[in-house]
């Protein structure tokens, strides 16, 4: 019996050439530039600015910080009552020392004395007119020798508004005030002596090894109120 024959058609295979993926992100990138651009070059600018604005916020810091003023007190040459005190100019700009305040205290008592002039030497002992006083300019670098612990110690005898005998002091903080051609702030350093008895002899031990810079707003204003405060109860 003979097969039945079916007549052979050819198959046409139809290819349909597909779009690449990354072809197709690249056409809706450039479509939602175009559609967005203002958006997009707005954003830019601001972008842009902002990234000024942190600059030139870090180039301003970094040179208001290298004009502040930086005021060192040192206690140099031995540890007792012939112990110099050294006050040191540190920073980039000359200052001007317009007081050095002494705050002491013993046995709860405490009081306040401003040792800035040198009158507890007779006048006929000192060298010069600039040797009188501890205040005046100071320029980036230098060094005032403000006397001894010991002709700091007559002068809360003679300035203190509360009589306390030195021997009986415990504790002292010392007060540097100045000014500065920059700011017409005033600014000031400070630093803390702890007064020990060894005998006949007094020993003046720093409690920190650094000097506390007083820059703070608050800080500031409270020193500026204590000096005009001492202006005025001198008038």
């Amino acid at each position: 019996m003979a097969l039945p024959r079916f007549a052979s058609r050819p198959i046409i295979v139809q290819e349909t050439l597909g779009t690449a993926p990354a072809d197709i992100c690249s056409r809706v990138m450039i479509e939602f530039i175009r559609a967005h651009h203002q958006v997009l070059s707005t954003g830019a600018s601001l972008f842009t600015a902002a990234i000024w604005l942190v600059y030139l916020n870090l180039f301003y810091a970094s040179m208001r910080r290298s004009r502040r003023p930086e005021i060192l007190l040192s206690r140099s040459a031995g540890s007792g009552r012939g112990a110099r005190l050294f006050i040191a100019n540190m920073g980039a700009e000359p200052i001007y020392v317009t007081a050095i305040i002494a705050d002491y205290e013993a046995g709860g008592e405490r009081g306040t004395a401003y040792i800035t002039q040198n009158d507890n030497i007779r006048s006929k002992d000192q060298e010069s007119a600039r040797a009188a006083t501890n205040e005046g300019p100071l320029g980036s670098g230098e060094y005032l020798d403000a006397g001894s612990f010991e002709d700091l110690m007559t002068r809360i005898q003679m300035h203190g508004n509360n009589q306390i005998a030195s021997e009986a002091i415990e504790r002292l903080t010392l007060t540097v005030a100045a000014e500065t051609g920059y700011s017409a702030t005033t600014s000031a350093g400070s630093k803390t002596y702890r007064i020990i008895g060894e005998g006949d002899e007094l020993v003046f031990q720093p409690e920190s090894v650094t000097t506390t810079q007083l820059r703070g707003w608050i800080a500031r204003r409270r020193l500026q109120k204590r000096l005009e405060s001492e202006i005025s109860d001198a008038q």
